[in-house]
């Protein structure tokens, strides 16, 4: 069985922490908690500028709230300030040891998060795949899944949690309105785990992503897919057999517990699945997220029941 190569376990330990940028770059990790044994799911999500303007984003949903809770909190960053000890307003988000452990504390108004984050494989640079990453969409990212340990509380209301997290560190440039729609789809049981990006932008289509299994991991070469939408033309199901490189394949059947809705541009509405599914048989979690022109959504989703 072939092993994780060294394109991926040699990936160097500084891209684990903050990146100069151009005044107009742009440096973001998300990380996306999944909590189906509550019905529950949310991120974390600190972001910032070359110019040192940055904000910190934690939203949730769930059954005890009718809407979902967001807060937000916009400052600037000290040049020195980087991922081993990044605070802004109520984040503070430690890197304790690169490509494998990060601890997320929130302290704000409505949410308190205490969480350790644990990395289940190597992480997966862009970088590695021989075209890059699109340049309109960072000069390079990372994406991982690991095993996260939370304490969870929404307006007084606690909810402990022991599961999986999706971790995703992208940087440079980032023209949302590029992308006339992608798909972020990932996939995890803890011992396999799967990520594409499907990327549509000036005519063509750029697709990106790992699969790990049995120890190995491999570019992923190709996605068959279905997906079913409600009549909000918000995603509800999705199947997908991806094939890596090495011409293994996999299938993963997704049924979405709920949706978090965000915006980072005017252009764009992202709509981020959190799903329960079956990776190869294995029960798992996961999140398919789609995004969108925002007018272009708008307008469609009005005839997604006659013709979606």
């Amino acid at each position: 069985m072939p092993e994780v190569t060294k394109q991926f376990t040699d990936f160097p330990v500084e891209n684990a922490y903050r990146h100069k940028l151009a005044p107009n770059g742009r440096e973001s990790l998300a990380h996306i908690f999944l909590m189906p044994e509550q019905q529950m799911a949310g991120f974390i999500y600190p972001s910032m500028l070359g110019t040192g303007e940055a904000r910190a984003m934690a939203c949730f949903f769930g059954p005890n709230f009718p809407e979902q809770v967001v807060e937000a909190h916009d400052g600037t960053i000290s040049e020195d300030m980087n991922f081993d000890n990044w605070r802004l307003g109520p984040l503070h988000m430690e890197v304790a040891e690169p490509f494998k452990k990060v601890n997320l504390d929130w302290n704000g108004e409505r949410i308190k998060v205490k969480a350790s984050f644990e990395g289940t494989h190597p992480p997966y640079p862009f970088s590695t795949h021989p075209k890059g990453n699109p340049p309109y969409f960072g000069d390079n990212r990372t994406e991982q899944h690991g095993r996260v340990v939370a304490d969870i509380e929404i307006d007084g209301q606690k909810y402990p949690h022991t599961g999986f997290l999706v971790r995703d560190h992208s940087w440079g440039p980032r023209i949302w309105g590029i992308n006339q729609h992608y798909k972020w789809i990932h996939a995890t049981t803890g011992d396999s785990s799967m990520h594409f990006f499907e990327m549509q932008a000036f005519g063509k289509t750029e697709l990106r992503g790992f699969l790990f299994k049995d120890g190995a991991m491999r570019h992923i070469a190709d996605v068959d897919y279905d997906f079913t939408f409600g009549d909000d033309m918000l995603q509800k199901t999705f199947q997908v057999t991806v094939t890596d490189t090495e011409g293994r394949k996999s299938f993963i059947d997704y049924k979405m517990f709920g949706i978090l809705q965000s915006s980072h541009d005017p252009k764009t509405i992202i709509n981020t699945g959190c799903a329960t599914l079956e990776f190869d048989g294995v029960a798992g979690v996961g999140v398919c997220e789609f995004n969108w022109n925002k007018n272009y959504f708008d307008f469609v989703k009005d005839y997604v029941t006659q013709y979606g």
